[in-house]
């Protein structure tokens, strides 16, 4: 997920960032590496710079207005800017101190206020934004944040009950007080807006790197599963996932001399080849309507026919590895070495699962990858060994070169043949002469 940065927290809409030294001033003094801290810091900064900029106008307004009358006023506003102006250097002591300096000092200051200026100034409205206080603090320290909240309730109460409406500081003056009673109101939208603002945006960015967290999630899920299977595992992450199937063809690619040629390379170099060769495969299970079960250091093992559709899918998987055939011939040497494939394929009956708790894994067990292994491992580079079980369900598309029966471990002797390629029109296959000439015999 995205870090919080100054930016997030000071972009503007349109793309328009703040100017870097109001970005520097936002991150003064922060030093966590924990997004969500350094979130509510920079929000602690800038409402503390916000009351900087807001004395240094009220002071300014207030010496020209009346330079001796208000003079207590102005000496509180430059006080209050020299105590806002520390608040950055509170984040040493730990994660909410500097929000735990500036409430106290920004509630200590506006009671000042209220009680020199009276009721009719209307500063005590600042109080009510007591209840913005959970931004600084955030869902997990929400006691901490009941308690700002009580005492800014508690703060107001007392304002409305016990401040004089007229306080002494130049009593006579109601025009100032009106003035700025409105200055007040407006401040108290203008801040309420802003914190609206920054706690929508704010939403909306959660969601939208929420989202795309779970587009991810739900892209890798089914890179490492067919989308079926994805489905049921979100669906019930609790349900255990095993599938017979009866008809199912696998294919088993290996390297060949890619142990000899990767032995003086770089780890880069090698895996820099194996992925640039792997996803060309990829692109072909993808294109041939496969499934990639997994590579096993350089061999690499597609199924057909998880879905239905077993002939169709064994013809797939042929296309696939005449294709993969292909793709290797076409592929820049290794270390000046030329690999070749070794390819061996099987039709038969399997189970498929879903196994692992942390790190789900889908794979293929039975018959049919035993064979299928022992297929590849008894056939010759360049060449695609398969079974009679693979050929008749193919023998239609495909050319095959009949070989003699090899013994296949736990199985016994097996005839197989070396698939050749597609079919040109009206040619026949050796097993189809075969059949037809125990059909003439018969």
């Amino acid at each position: 997920m995205k870090n919080w940065s100054t930016s997030d927290l000071l972009g503007i809409a349109g793309g328009i960032q703040a100017p870097s030294w109001l970005r520097r001033l936002a991150s003064a003094g922060i030093h966590s590496t924990d997004r969500y801290v350094r979130r509510r810091q920079m929000v602690v900064n800038v409402s503390a710079l916000v009351g900087v900029a807001d004395n240094i106008f009220h002071t300014a307004q207030n010496l020209l207005h009346a330079f001796f009358g208000l003079m207590p006023i102005s000496i509180y506003g430059m006080v209050m800017i020299v105590l806002f102006s520390l608040t950055s250097r509170f984040h040493r002591f730990g994660d909410n101190a500097a929000a735990l300096y500036f409430i106290p000092v920004t509630a200590a200051g506006n009671a000042f206020v209220v009680w020199a200026l009276g009721l009719e100034s209307g500063t005590q409205a600042y109080f009510a934004l007591g209840g913005a206080a959970f931004i600084f603090f955030g869902v997990h320290h929400w006691r901490i944040y009941m308690g700002v909240f009580l005492v800014a309730l508690l703060l107001l109460l007392v304002s409305y009950q016990f401040a004089p409406d007229v306080g002494p500081v130049m009593p006579h003056d109601m025009e100032f007080r009106r003035q700025l009673a409105a200055q007040v109101m407006v401040n108290v939208l203008i801040i309420s807006t802003v914190l609206i603002v920054y706690a929508l945006t704010a939403l909306h960015r959660a969601e939208t790197a929420l989202q795309a967290e779970h587009e991810r999630s739900e892209t890798l899920l089914e890179t490492i599963m067919p989308r079926p299977i994805a489905d049921r595992l979100k669906a019930d992450p609790q349900e255990r996932i095993a599938d017979r199937h009866e008809d199912v063809s696998v294919l088993f690619a290996d390297l060949v001399g890619f142990t000899p040629a990767a032995r003086l390379l770089s780890p880069d170099e090698v895996v820099g080849y194996l992925d640039g060769l792997f996803r060309s495969f990829d692109r072909l299970v993808e294109q041939a309507g496969a499934e990639k079960i997994k590579t096993i250091g350089d061999a690499y093992m597609v199924v057909g026919g998880l879905e239905g559709g077993t002939d169709e899918a064994a013809v797939a998987i042929g296309r696939l590895a005449l294709a993969m055939l292909h793709a290797i011939e076409t592929c820049e040497p290794l270390n000046g070495v030329r690999l070749n494939l070794r390819i061996g394929i099987h039709t038969g009956t399997a189970i498929a699962g879903v196994i692992g708790k942390r790190r789900y894994s889908y794979d293929v067990w039975g018959d049919a990858v035993n064979v299928a292994s022992r297929m590849e491992s008894h056939s010759e580079a360049g060449r695609i060994q398969v079974t009679e079980a693979f050929q008749s369900r193919t023998k239609h598309m495909f050319s095959f070169q009949e070989r003699e029966p090899i013994e296949v471990k736990g199985v016994g002797y097996m005839k197989t043949a070396f698939l050749v390629g597609e079919k040109r029109p009206g040619e026949k296959n050796e097993l189809d002469v075969a059949i037809e000439e125990g059909n003439a015999d018969g």
